[in-house]
């Protein structure tokens, strides 16, 4: 079974372009202006490397 990734909008500062859109290999994150970054469910094939990536601990997987 996939596990699932989830965003915490409220971990994230909100204010500069997010380096995990460029890091997922299947382009799942994105991000309006500076807004939290976005996961696409249905293109995210829960590598990890968001999870392993972000300083904030934005994205983490479901439990």
């Amino acid at each position: 079974m996939k596990r699932e990734v989830k965003m915490d909008a409220d971990r994230c500062p909100q204010d500069h372009p997010c380096p995990l859109v460029r890091i997922c290999p299947v382009g799942a994150i994105s991000q309006e202006g500076f807004a939290a970054p976005e996961i696409n469910h249905e293109k995210c094939i829960s590598c990890g490397k968001c999870v392993a990536t972000c300083p904030y601990q934005v994205p983490s997987f479901e439990q």
